[in-house]
């Protein structure tokens, strides 16, 4: 099957003929998905622009469960397994995500109150308030060492960082396809996260790449390699893209607030393929929301279904729904909201899309997976700086040496 057929696959065109063990799978990982809850709510109480690190936790004495970083007073979100949980959080003084109970003020959600979570529940308005001066002090510990690993083992580990080289074997279509049909057996088989092909370089701009679904990050390895590697660095989002894009998107944002504190960078390029540019589109919108939206200077995306696929729509009503389905339907409210919140102030979006098209459905006009209505809606091109056409399919647009040389002189623009 060549990538471009395997990408229309994905998308759902050919769901009538997906394998019944297929299915199966799917079934079985959404069925272990929805064994899980999602908690969330708001710190408040602290000077604007104090770091937080919200401490989950389970069982007596308090086991850390996970951890989330927020830059300063914000929403947070944990996505657990069914189960009871305290909720806490330490103001990170110095920076450096482990808890200092001389120097540093914590609190507790409802006074150390138990959160029950069940299974596919949503749990809000878990808000953690300091203030009053009340000397709360966390009788246990919590480690910088913490950040990215969970101590459940329902929880998967997320790359922070990881060098890798594109060869690696974790990037490999099947795994990309694994994403896909079994999203959560990916994170735990495979792993998820963000990755970097070389040491990280303060004076290097990063260039973050986000592949779309069904895909790994190995499909960019031409754009990578003509990048000039002198002034950027290139980094790579690696993630399930079977599960509901909402979902992935605010994981993204998530942990790349934990890398600007790691690293300390303030300039970010992202540059995404397919249904990658819907993700990294959501991913600037939560990180413009989480106040980390100015470090993005540069948006690029090539062959986007920005209205959606009509496969996904097909797909969304089958028995067993792949929850990315349902986000790339045409017309859901997932991509009805994605242009309601501006991109950054001085972050252009440049629009690239491939009109090489193969036979689908009805004929319309399209790049052998993505029809151009889609890949040109109204709403993507008004948000657009420039718009770029190039006469490629939907998967040899990122082997051109046309693209990359476009994509080059898109990335000179960007300030010294």
């Amino acid at each position: 099957m060549t990538r471009t057929r395997a990408v229309a696959v994905v998308l759902g065109a050919a769901l009538a003929v997906a394998s019944g063990c297929a299915m199966i799978r799917l079934h079985r990982d959404v069925t272990r998905l929805e064994g899980y809850a999602l908690l969330g709510g708001h710190v408040s109480g602290q000077p604007a622009g104090a770091p937080v690190v919200v401490v989950l936790t389970a069982g007596s004495p308090p086991t850390v469960v996970d951890t989330y970083f927020l830059p300063r007073p914000g929403p947070y979100f944990f996505q657990v397994p069914a189960g009871t949980y305290r909720i806490a959080a330490f103001v990170d003084a110095n920076g450096d995500s482990t808890y200092e109970p001389a120097t540093e003020a914590a609190a507790w959600y409802g006074a150390a109150s138990d959160v029950v979570a069940a299974p596919g529940q949503r749990v809000a308005n878990l808000d953690v308030r300091f203030g009053g001066g009340s000397g709360v002090r966390l009788d246990f510990p919590v480690s910088a060492t913490q950040t990215g690993t969970r101590s459940h083992e329902d929880l998967p580990a997320v790359a922070l960082g990881d060098l890798i080289k594109l060869d690696d074997p974790r990037f490999s279509e099947e795994n990309g396809k694994l994403g896909l049909w079994q999203p959560v057996e990916f994170l735990f088989k495979v792993g998820g996260g963000y990755f970097f092909l070389q040491p990280f370089d303060e004076k290097k701009i990063p260039v973050l790449f986000v592949h779309g679904a069904g895909g790994e990050p190995g499909y960019f390895r031409d754009l990578i390699t003509h990048l000039d590697q002198t002034r950027f660095q290139p980094w790579l989002l690696y993630y399930p893209s079977g599960l509901g894009l909402d979902a992935t998107a605010r994981g993204a944002a998530r942990w790349m607030s934990v890398l600007a504190s790691r690293y300390h960078f303030k300039r970010l390029v992202i540059v995404a393929h397919s249904m990658g540019g819907v993700v990294a589109r959501a991913t600037i919108n939560d990180m413009v929301a989480n106040g980390d939206g100015g470090m993005v200077e540069l948006f690029v995306s090539m062959s986007t279904p920005w209205n959606g696929h009509s496969g996904a729509a097909f797909g969304a009503d089958a028995p067993v729904v792949m929850p990315m389905w349902t986000d790339m339907a045409p017309t859901s409210p997932f991509l009805q909201r994605l242009f309601a919140t501006p991109l950054p102030s001085g972050c252009p979006f440049h629009l690239m899309f491939s009109y090489h098209g193969r036979s689908l459905r009805e004929g319309r006009a399209n790049d052998g997976v993505v029809e151009l209505s889609s890949e040109l809606a109204p709403a993507a091109q008004q948000a657009a700086a420039r718009v770029y056409g190039f006469d490629e399919d939907h998967m040899s647009i990122l082997a051109s040496r046309e693209v990359s040389q476009t994509l080059n002189g898109i990335l000179a623009s960007v300030s010294r």
